[in-house]
């Protein structure tokens, strides 16, 4: 797709969905109240307001939706558990548009009929693991939707079926990793020869990391439950310098957290989704939370035209600040993972401590990259191995203690 038929596409739908949500939506006929939509375009869509991730709460069931109920498939849940949750429907023709993008991804991976998919993702309420099944149907690869859990029983359905392909929360695969080698497999010896990985933010040092590990390629893949599930924003290309959003279905902006200003190419900022081709619940300027940068709006050597975003680094409520400093998860995961540790622990109240598995004598080396690259002194400690809980799905490694 040339950079004119996405900025096309772009016009169209966007001019299309701002009178369909009018129209069909109560919350945002109140919202765009008094607003000339012929002068809203990609270029000027900041002068519209955002929605927020309380104002879907408060309109908890359906009050934004703009389709009857009878049109509604199914419906999925934000994956934040806390408070009123967050319910996005789909329509029909949703759901196909999460399996056409979902597919962008498998087809830039190489993944093919042939494959084996292993989907560790649950499969409820939240997203996770439906957009990879839809999508893996759709090739008619063989697909085992063995869900969230059961380490062991992961580890043994790859050996029996071969699995090439697995689908996970970033954290996972360093997981079965150490299942593995409690059970004397080599990790490298696994089938797996791809990994599509997301749910939460991960560094480069840990892809590093988990590519050794497994001998095996890995790739970002975003996605939120308000804008459709995992894989309908963007996928990441094979040169992996970030991730390519797909501006036909999405517009996307980087914000001011805290002013909502655009913000520049190479400002790092709070991403803003527009919906424009979705039925169900296409969502306005819609706050993330996510933070990222724009890398590029030029064609990428991949070929692939849209625009390139940094990798996500985290989330607004994510965010810590010590002494003055602010720094999210992945900071300290970079750091870590640089000296090969992968599990660890971030304590946040009147000081910031820092546990992980490994060697006490990498402490004084921990402590001076802290200083140096993050601007913190934490209290730093060395555990044994199996001190710190595991998990299956979405690693907690924040504990707030205020």
């Amino acid at each position: 797709m040339s950079r004119k038929e996405i900025e096309e596409i772009k016009q169209k739908r966007l001019r299309h969905t701002l009178k369909y949500v009018y129209e069909s939506s109560e919350f945002y006929r109140r919202k765009f109240n008094g607003i000339d939509f012929d002068k809203i375009t990609p270029e000027t869509i900041s002068k519209l307001p955002f929605t927020t991730k309380q104002e879907l709460r408060d309109a908890y069931p359906l009050k934004i939706c703009c389709v009857p109920k009878g049109r509604i498939v199914r419906i999925q849940m934000s994956g934040g558990t806390t408070g009123q949750p967050v319910i996005v429907p789909y329509t029909r023709r949703d759901v196909e548009q999460w399996k056409e993008m979902m597919l962008r991804a498998f087809e830039i991976a190489g993944i093919t009929q042939k494959d084996v998919i292993q989907i560790t993702p649950a499969f409820g309420l939240w997203n996770g693991g439906f957009g990879f099944h839809f999508a893996a149907d759709a090739i008619n690869a063989f697909v085992i939707p063995i869900g969230a859990g059961n380490t062991r029983n992961q580890i043994r359905f790859m050996i029996d079926f071969g699995t090439t392909v697995l689908c996970a929360t970033a954290s996972y695969p360093m997981r079965i990793a150490e299942v593995a080698e409690e059970l004397g497999i080599k990790p490298a010896e696994l089938p797996v020869e791809k990994m599509l990985l997301g749910a939460e933010p991960w560094s480069d040092e840990m892809r590093n990391r988990i590519e050794e590990t497994f001998e095996a390629r890995t790739y970002d893949i975003p996605g939120l439950t308000e804008m459709g599930g995992v894989g309908t924003v963007g996928f990441e290309c094979p040169l992996r310098r970030g991730l390519h959003m797909w501006e036909d279905n999405y517009i996307v902006e980087v914000v001011d957290p805290k002013t909502g200003e655009v913000l520049d190419e190479g400002e790092e900022g709070e991403i803003v989704y527009t919906a424009i081709n979705r039925e169900a619940m296409p969502l306005i300027r819609y706050r993330s939370g996510e933070i990222s940068e724009i890398v590029s709006k030029e064609r990428c050597e991949c070929g692939i035209e849209h625009m390139t975003l940094r990798r996500i680094k985290g989330r607004t409520d994510d965010m810590i600040i010590h002494s003055g400093a602010k720094f999210y998860p992945s900071d300290v995961e970079r750091i870590l993972a640089g000296y090969g540790i992968t599990q660890y622990k971030i304590e946040v109240g009147s000081k910031v401590r820092v546990l992980f598995e490994g060697d006490s004598r990498l402490i004084s080396k921990i402590a001076k990259d802290f200083r140096e690259f993050i601007g913190i002194n934490p209290e730093i400690v060395a555990l044994q191995k199996g001190a710190l809980e595991r998990f299956e799905g979405k690693a907690k490694r924040v504990v707030r203690t205020w």
